[in-house]
């Protein structure tokens, strides 16, 4: 089995199962950059939440092409895309706040026990969410999971 093009729906269903991944953003300098992380799959897009002092973010506000690879028991895919990054969460309310919420909610799969508490290390930590827009996919399912 090569590597080839996979339906690109078929291949976020993949990544709303496996969870986590690696993007890869590029440096100033032009050599790739890559950042583990956990990952939810929201209306075609890839999103999770970051610290506001990373470097994919620094990254990706510079040149939003990315790659999102992950893999998972032998099989693995490659999503080419841009990605872009929410606003700092300065106040408890608002929409980066409701960004950050579907965020979370999307990549934990349940509520968060105590949204105040949630809300208030939003806005101290100063995150953000990057969300990739894939435009393709490449990669290998293995039939297990088709």
């Amino acid at each position: 089995m090569d590597v080839q093009p996979i339906d690109l729906a078929e291949g976020l269903a993949f990544a709303a199962e496996v969870r986590s991944g690696t993007l890869i953003t590029l440096r100033r300098d032009g050599r790739p950059q890559s950042s583990d992380v956990h990952h939810a799959v929201e209306g075609g897009t890839i999103v999770f939440s970051v610290l506001p002092d990373r470097a994919k973010v620094y990254n990706v506000e510079r040149d939003s092409r990315v790659v999102y690879h992950l893999s998972h028991e032998g099989s693995y895919l490659s999503f080419d895309g841009t990605a872009a990054v929410s606003p700092i969460a300065t106040e408890t309310h608002g929409p980066a706040m409701d960004t950050l919420i579907a965020a979370f909610r999307a990549v934990a799969r349940k509520e968060h026990p105590d949204w105040d508490e949630f809300r208030e290390a939003m806005v101290r930590e100063r995150r953000r969410v990057i969300t990739v827009t894939p435009t393709s996919v490449i990669g290998l399912i293995r039939p297990i999971w088709r």
